[in-house]
């Protein structure tokens, strides 16, 4: 403001490519309080060589050098614009400006001595920035100001981004780049605020994609993301006081670029006013913080007071430059928290699965019966060949299927496993197969077969040799690679299954008798497996032993340490004719009736049908009795020590009850 005749002369101040509007509304630029000014009456702009203004329709006209406007003209240093009788002297020198207008005003007779000057910077480059020269190759003059990059400023910025590349917290980065603009920027109070991933209530709708949520400042809430101050500095005594929220909202628009005010005293949009109401800063940057997906981050705010150096186009581009950097440093920074949670959530998951497979997995052993058996399933595992897995029941049979495939390519694809044994003919058909809606009494829905759940995975199916002629001849077909059909269905379905076979039974003599499929039968046997008995194993007993107890304490909560000699020597003499699963009871049963710190024999119950006391059941047959003699043999006494009891001799045998069922339907053919 400058005084001239008795009366204060208003300044403005213009930088290229800005514009201003006079006239009586308030929204203008430059604001004539005159019943003889029109709402808008003029425009004065850069055409990006040189500053040029036009009467705007208004209806008292607008006079240059005391000549009415009919169309757009040049302006030229020390011009002299009427506009609803105020006189406005467009000049590069405040200085000088003032007197020209009034003589100049009192000629032309239509302005009063109320004068206003435009002050225009011929020097400067642009008010406005969107990307950074340093940053974006944008060196050499150019006709929109763009200028050659010092090697100095390249320098400092190339040190900011090092520094802020060490930075692992957001906090650490805001205080390097405050650190910068410091030692760069001539300012005299600085702030950088960061979005609020949280939302205040009664926040506004957000603003264009920047998605930060509303604030209170100065008592007015402002609508959209909410941008919390991170960090400040002043140069002086005066703190630090957040932007316009006009300001703020017009940055946080997706298209928002940074801005250069020169002029804050001269512009209500961008001022803000201190305790006293009094608007006490002279130039202000406000440069929004993005990612390369225009993402907003947050803001770095720049301001000085009335002096001699306002702050300038040169700091404007090293303060986008900044934001830049941390822009950059704050989306790594998220990423790379985004990415450490993801990998705990990972190693989380891995270790739950660890633990859930190790049960179901983990071969427990280091006989050599065993290690053969491991390599077996390192052979076969990659490929996609049918195996057949022979052994005794309870030796592990399932456990070998899961192990082959969770070593397969097929390890993402479901296992899906079932019992041949425990189901009825046609129920077996309806399970491998599926059915369609009605096709028998109690088919009220749609149901999906083993077949299509197994589909991009493994089937494994125990007790093969338990299928009915019917049933084998259809799956001898889907192994064959042709489609099948659910039961009562017409759609032929194709899946891509790998399929284990399992089973306790001597197929070969099945299909001597012809109770097995030959063909079936060679499908089947492309790769065998037989897994050891127990008592074959030689001292794996003990490994097993223990790893069940570690596996019940666990679950238990118990903190029983091991066994005793002479426990340790029970397990060794027994015959262990229910195999692992006879392992795993006994020592499940000890576990939980068991209060002591180790486990002894007599905690170890083997056999309630052992008479005298020994772990090894007594027979008066020729020791040259075979082995399926010896099973009948114990399971009859089993039996009659439960009164004929089957399921409790099926538990205390550790087999299923179905099992349990077939094998005696075959001691009865036998004898037949």
């Amino acid at each position: 403001m400058l005084r001239s005749s008795g009366r204060w002369s208003d300044v403005f101040r213009l930088s290229p490519p800005g514009e201003a509007v006079i006239g009586r509304a308030s929204s203008n630029q430059i604001v004539i309080r005159s019943h003889q000014a029109s709402r808008q009456h003029a425009r004065i702009w850069w055409d990006g060589t040189e500053w040029r203004i036009e009467d705007l329709g208004s209806r008292n006209g607008t006079f240059l050098g005391g000549k009415r406007l009919e169309q757009a003209e040049k302006l030229r240093d020390g011009d002299l614009i009427e506009v609803g009788g105020f006189g406005i002297t467009f000049t590069g020198r405040i200085e000088g400006g003032i007197g020209d207008a009034q003589a100049s005003a009192s000629s032309s007779g239509q302005a009063t001595d109320d004068q206003i000057t435009i002050e225009f910077d011929p020097d400067a480059i642009t008010d406005r920035r969107r990307y950074s020269s340093y940053l974006h190759g944008q060196s050499g003059t150019t006709e929109e100001g763009r200028h050659r990059s010092p090697p100095a400023t390249s320098d400092r910025l190339l040190q900011v981004a090092f520094q802020i590349a060490r930075c692992e917290e957001s906090s650490e980065a805001v205080d390097v780049v405050l650190n910068s603009l410091a030692e760069n920027v001539s300012f005299e109070t600085a702030g950088v605020y960061l979005r609020s991933p949280s939302k205040q209530s009664g926040a506004g709708t957000e603003v264009a994609g920047a998605g930060v949520a509303g604030s209170e400042v100065a008592g007015t809430e402002v609508a959209g993301p909410e941008m919390v101050l991170a960090g400040a500095r002043q140069s002086g005594s005066k703190s630090y006081r957040r932007p316009a929220d006009s300001l703020m909202q017009s940055i946080m628009q997706e298209d928002g670029q940074a801005v250069l005010a020169r002029n804050v005293r001269g512009d209500q949009s961008v001022a803000t006013e201190d305790s006293r109401g009094e608007i006490d800063v002279e130039s202000l940057i406000l440069a929004p913080v993005r990612d390369q997906q225009a993402n907003l981050l947050g803001m770095i705010h720049l301001t000085t007071s009335p002096g001699p150096t306002p702050l300038s186009a040169h700091d404007l581009e090293f303060v986008v430059a900044c934001g830049e950097i941390l822009a950059a440093s704050l989306r790594g920074l998220t990423d790379r928290r985004r990415l450490s949670r993801s990998l705990r959530q990972t190693q989380q998951q891995v270790k739950q699965l660890q633990a859930q497979l190790g049960d179901k997995v983990r071969i427990v052993g280091k006989s050599q019966a065993i290690e053969q058996v491991v390599q077996q399933i390192g052979l076969a595992a990659p490929t996609n060949a049918t195996v057949l897995i022979r052994g005794e029941s309870g030796v592990g049979k399932e456990l070998v299927a899961a192990a082959l495939h969770h070593a397969s390519k097929r390890r993402n694809g479901p296992l899906v496993c079932m019992n041949c044994a425990a189901l009825s003919p046609s129920l077996l058909e309806s399970e491998l197969f599926g059915h369609e809606k009605g096709a028998f009494t109690g088919a009220t829905e749609r149901k999906r077969g083993k077949f299509e759940v197994a589909d991009g995975g493994t089937l494994m199916l125990d007790e093969i040799g338990e299928m009915d002629a019917e049933t084998q001849a259809k799956f001898l077909r889907v192994l064959e690679g042709h489609p099948f059909e659910r039961v009562g269905g017409h759609e032929p379905i194709r899946v891509d299954v790998r399929v284990l076979a399992a089973t306790n039974r001597d197929l070969q003599q099945m299909v001597r008798d012809g109770e097995f499929r030959q063909d079936l039968y060679y499908r089947l046997h492309v790769v065998e497996i037989v897994v050891p008995p127990l008592r074959r194993r030689e001292n794996d007993c003990l490994l097993l032993a223990e790893y069940f107890l570690e596996q019940f304490n666990r679950e238990m909560g118990r903190k029983i340490q091991g066994f005793t000699e002479a426990a340790k020597k029970r397990l060794l003499s027994y015959s262990w004719p229910g195999n692992i699963r006879e392992l795993k009871n006994a020592i499940e049963r000890a576990v939980v009736l068991n209060t002591k710190d180790l486990v002894d024999a007599p905690d170890l119950v083997l056999s309630p049908a052992v008479q005298g006391g020994s772990a090894e059941p007594s027979t008066e047959a020729s020791p040259e009795i075979s082995l399926a003699e010896l099973e009948q043999l114990h399971i009859e006494r089993v039996l009659r020590f439960t009164d004929g009891n089957k399921s409790r001799a099926a538990s205390i045998l550790g087999i299923e009850r179905s099992t349990l069922d077939r094998k005696l339907k075959r001691f009865a053919e036998d004898k037949s």
